[in-house]
């Protein structure tokens, strides 16, 4: 563990904190009904309803492709396992965040056609969002920030080669 940097801590924090909250409530309408006594009631739909097959599909994989990153950081795996990782997430992330701001703040109909200025946007949501930026941060920290001192990267050269035989100003052996 000690090999993992600050941005892998933030790709875990925010991989775990978009699997957690796609259990909860993301988007919510609520309605007063007129009778008496007048009762509140309120719909709310998961993330993992409320924000389409798609975007939970891109969601999940960036959250597993963070948690891959950060064991094999933990693991102090050489580059050739942490790469392709960095390089999958930073990639995918970007354009998932992009894609997830635009649905939350186009606030779906949640399945009965109603308008966005309708639909609330639940805790969970705006933190689900916070966890994809903190992802998408933490990711592309992680695959600039490039280390050379550790011991997953020590170079020692080969040696070096002997002189081939024989005198190198005089003529050629026979």
């Amino acid at each position: 563990m000690k090999h993992v940097r600050a941005a892998e801590w933030a790709v875990l924090i925010g991989a775990i904190g978009i699997l957690a909250t796609l259990w909860q409530p993301w988007f919510s309408y609520a309605v007063t009904l007129e009778m008496f006594p007048p009762r509140d009631l309120v719909l709310t739909v998961t993330g993992w309803a409320g924000l389409g097959w798609l975007m939970v599909t891109l969601l999940v994989f960036s959250a597993l492709l963070g948690i891959g990153l950060f064991f094999t950081f933990a693991m102090n795996a050489g580059d050739a396992t942490t790469l392709p990782f960095g390089a999958t997430l930073g990639a995918v992330a970007v354009p998932t965040l992009i894609a997830l701001l635009v649905v939350l703040l186009s606030r779906p109909s949640l399945g009965v056609d109603l308008p966005a200025s309708a639909v609330g946007i639940e805790p969970a949501g705006w933190i689900g969002a916070a966890s994809a930026v903190l992802l998408t941060a933490g990711s592309l920290v992680s695959i600039r920030n490039e280390r050379t001192d550790g011991p997953s990267r020590a170079y020692s050269p080969p040696p070096p080669r002997s002189a081939p035989p024989g005198d190198p100003t005089g003529p050629p052996p026979s």
